[in-house]
C-alpha cells in the first residue's frame, strides 16, 4: 500500500490529455493547423473524437495549450544568462542554442502560433502572456545591469522587448531557410547583436584575442 499522503501519479483523464497534446505536436510538425483535423488528433491519441471534446472545446483551445506548455520554456532555456550579471558571452549563446534547438523541430507551429498575425483569440492570449512574462524576465535583467551602469542609456523594456523579438524572428527565419547559414553562425551573430544592443560592446572570445576593443563596437 502506497504511504499516506504520498505523490500520485497521473490520472487516466492526465494521460488521455497528455496524449492529445503529444499528437497535436506530432501532427503540427508536419503541417499547418488549418489542414489538421479534430478526428486525426484524437485518432491519433487513441481516442474518440467525443472524448476530444472532454478535455478540449476546440483545436483551437487545444493549440492554445500547447503554446501555454511551451511559453515558459524561453526562461529555462535562458536561465543560466537571465541569473547572471555583466555581458557573459558564453551563457547567453548557449541559452539561444537551446532554444534554436527547439526551433529546429518545432518551428511549423512555434512560427505559426508567436508570429501569425491573426492565430485565433485563444492562441492570441497565450502569446501576449508568453511574450509578457518573456520580456519581463530579460527587463529584470537589464535592469540589473542598468542600476550598475553597464547597459547602453535605454529604457530597459523597451531594450527588453526588442531582444525577445529579434530571438523569436531569427529563430523562425532559421527555421524557413535551414541551408541560408550554419548554426554556428547564425548564433555568434544573435549573441553579438544582442550584446551590442543591451552593452554597446562585445566581449573578447577565445577565437577573436583582440575582441570588442579591435573594432568590434
Amino acid at each position: 500500500m502506497a504511504a499516506s499522503g504520498g505523490r500520485r501519479g497521473p490520472t487516466k483523464g492526465d494521460q488521455r490529455e497528455r496524449a492529445l497534446l503529444d499528437a497535436a505536436v506530432g501532427l503540427l510538425r508536419s503541417r499547418p493547423v488549418a489542414q489538421i483535423t479534430i478526428d486525426e488528433v484524437a485518432a491519433a491519441a487513441g481516442i474518440t473524437r467525443s472524448g476530444f471534446y472532454f478535455y478540449f472545446e476546440s483545436k483551437q483551445a487545444l493549440l492554445a495549450e500547447v503554446c501555454a506548455q511551451t511559453g515558459g520554456t524561453f526562461d529555462q532555456e535562458m536561465s543560466e544568462w537571465l541569473e547572471s550579471d555583466g555581458l557573459d558571452r558564453a551563457a547567453l549563446r548557449r541559452g539561444f542554442a537551446s532554444g534554436l534547438k527547439r526551433w529546429k523541430v518545432d518551428g511549423r507551429w512555434l512560427s505559426e502560433a508567436f508570429l501569425s498575425p491573426d492565430p485565433g483569440p485563444d492562441v492570441l492570449a497565450v502569446r501576449e502572456k508568453a511574450l509578457a512574462t518573456g520580456c519581463g524576465a530579460m527587463r529584470r535583467r537589464i535592469e540589473r545591469d542598468a542600476r550598475s551602469g553597464r547597459t547602453v542609456p535605454a529604457r530597459p523594456e523597451l531594450l527588453a522587448f526588442m531582444v525577445v523579438n529579434l530571438r523569436l524572428l531569427m529563430f523562425a527565419q532559421a527555421f524557413a531557410h535551414p541551408n541560408e547559414q550554419s548554426d554556428d553562425d547564425l548564433l555568434d551573430e544573435l549573441t553579438d547583436a544582442t550584446l551590442r544592443l543591451l552593452y554597446g560592446v562585445v566581449p573578447a572570445t577565445a577565437d577573436d584575442p583582440a575582441g570588442a576593443a579591435a573594432g568590434r563596437r
